[in-house]
């Protein structure tokens, strides 16, 4: 299974994430504990928000 983020880092461009569920990656993480991760190492301790795109409500206009 994935979950899909939309991902706000202040300072940056709005950006899509994607991560896969693995009950087999090390010490078992969850999706949002490899996100917050991935943002770390990617662009450092800038704050940041995150929601998952599939429990956002959704309108077709």
């Amino acid at each position: 299974m994935e979950r899909t983020f939309f991902v706000l880092i202040d300072g940056e461009d709005p950006i899509v994430v994607t991560v896969k569920d693995d009950v087999n990656r090390p010490n078992n993480a969850d999706c949002d504990s490899v996100l917050e991760a991935w943002k770390t190492d990617n662009y450092g301790y800038s704050p940041y928000d995150y929601w998952e795109i599939d429990t956002c409500e959704k309108y077709r206009i």
